[in-house]
């Protein structure tokens, strides 16, 4: 890109407003909504698994389905076996036996009572039960991550009887053929619904937040490292006490994300998103309707963390959500090598080159063309300038020139290291030069990037 195009880009980014780093996801098919529900990466298909959850239907709310969700749509899978519906669940990938572990249960009776005691493993066709000789016993409501590296699934606190508010403190592992109770010399004391991520970077389980119910939340970042718990001394901002919060780990910039909520002292949902590096708490520019118990899992593929549902209130949720992921706009016109297609892998980050790719140009050209841009517009048909069939979906601000390699290009743009842009749309879309139609252009679908950090 030359000097003229980089301070022309400079001067739109530096136009832009800061507005979010989440957008809501269109999928073609959805699961109902629920909360409390167990959901990870599925890295045999660089998918999300989901299963069960609470639909808020009665008597029944708890569900057994089994979902994928692949960045477009999700998918009701049809195991040979299933459990039974579970609710307040966490499921997570054991990477070292290849299998997806889930443990316990709120008692699924509309009117409480013992929480159950199960462990179940999902191998990407059916589920089966396990039978470990020691277990943590009945347990809902617990937080739950795979420590990746002493290979063993971490369990910490949860309720044993719904109709007795007293939360656990028991921390527990399991390593594919047991669980095993472990005693610690510190310990993040009795708590329902805590965060939990493994943070591959320091080699540590976090937990953040969750709510003794008989004194209250908590604020304080709790780091386990197999053998104790240690509080971290938390220099600067942090979040505000929660329980029911979801926190995943992104593994390309080594933070734990950290999201929603409800507030332990009024009950009101949580709006905000946080990012705990190892040693500090940042918050980031999020716009998602506030809840708690949704499922949140990180999908290192497309650098994109995805929230499904939770209970806002009394409300139950049936949204899906991308954090930092570039939204595909609309759809391409045919032209002589077919439709031109413009994607990128990840979001554009502060300090990083937000590459984008085309796909799909004439071939017999060489060149292809990007439209940079800060405004959405509603699609507007071509037809009237000559490009048949074609539709823009942004408004000219930029034109950028790509050197193709047969029928792909790439363009690399720098994003300034700018706090301010965090949350700005930065949107684009493609054009091939191609004879196929009088104003010899045919244009990509759009694509609208988050600036993340």
């Amino acid at each position: 890109m030359n000097q003229h195009i980089l301070g022309t880009t400079a001067l739109l980014l530096a136009a832009a407003t800061a507005s979010a780093q989440w957008h809501q996801a269109t999928p073609s098919a959805s699961p109902t909504a629920r909360g409390g529900a167990g959901m990870t990466y599925d890295p045999m298909t660089g998918n999300v698994l989901m299963f069960g959850g609470d639909t808020g239907a009665f008597p029944s709310p708890a569900s057994n389905q089994t979902w994928s969700y692949n960045g477009t749509t999700w998918s009701q899978l049809t195991p040979a076996a299933s459990p039974t519906g579970k609710i307040g669940i966490e499921l997570v990938f054991d990477s070292n036996r290849g299998v997806f572990v889930m443990f316990g249960s709120l008692n699924t009776s509309a009117f409480g009572g013992a929480s159950v005691n199960q462990t179940w493993e999902f191998n990407g066709a059916t589920w089966t039960q396990v039978f470990p000789t020691t277990t943590p016993g009945g347990l809902g409501l617990y937080g739950a991550c795979f420590d990746s590296v002493r290979n063993k699934v971490v369990l910490y606190g949860g309720v044993a009887n719904s109709m007795f508010p007293i939360a656990a403190n028991g921390t527990w592992e399991f390593n594919g053929t047991n669980w095993a109770q472990i005693t610690t010399a510190g310990s993040p004391g009795p708590l329902e619904r805590p965060a939990m991520c493994f943070h591959e970077g320091l080699g540590r389980t976090v937990l953040f937040g969750g709510i003794d119910p008989q004194t209250g939340g908590t604020d304080t970042t709790w780091l386990y490292d197999g053998t104790n718990w240690v509080a971290a001394t938390v220099p600067g901002p942090k979040p505000a006490a929660r329980t029911g919060a979801k926190m995943v780990y992104d593994g390309v910039r080594g933070v734990c994300v950290l999201t929603g909520g409800m507030d332990p002292m009024t009950g009101n949902p949580i709006v905000d998103t946080w990012e705990w590096n190892g040693a500090n708490w940042t918050q980031v520019q999020s716009v998602t309707t506030g809840r708690r118990d949704s499922m949140l899992a990180y999908v290192p593929g497309r650098a994109s963390v995805v929230q499904f549902g939770g209970i806002a209130g009394f409300t139950y949720l049936a949204d899906t959500w991308e954090y930092a992921k570039p939204r595909v706009i609309g759809s391409g016109c045919a032209g002589s090598n077919g439709v031109p297609a413009l994607d990128a892998a990840a979001a554009p980050r502060l300090g990083q080159n937000y590459v984008q790719d085309m796909t799909n140009l004439n071939p017999a050209v060489g060149i292809g063309l990007l439209v940079l841009s800060l405004t959405e517009i509603p699609p507007t048909p071509l037809d009237v300038i000559g490009m048949t069939g074609c539709f823009a979906y942004v408004s000219p601000d930029v034109l950028v020139t790509m050197t193709a390699v047969g029928s792909s290009a790439s363009h690399s743009l720098p994003i300034p290291s700018t706090p301010s842009l965090v949350g700005t749309s930065l949107l684009s879309q493609g054009i091939s030069v191609d004879p196929v139609n009088p104003a010899w252009l045919v244009t990509s679908n759009a694509l609208s990037g988050l600036i993340g950090q």
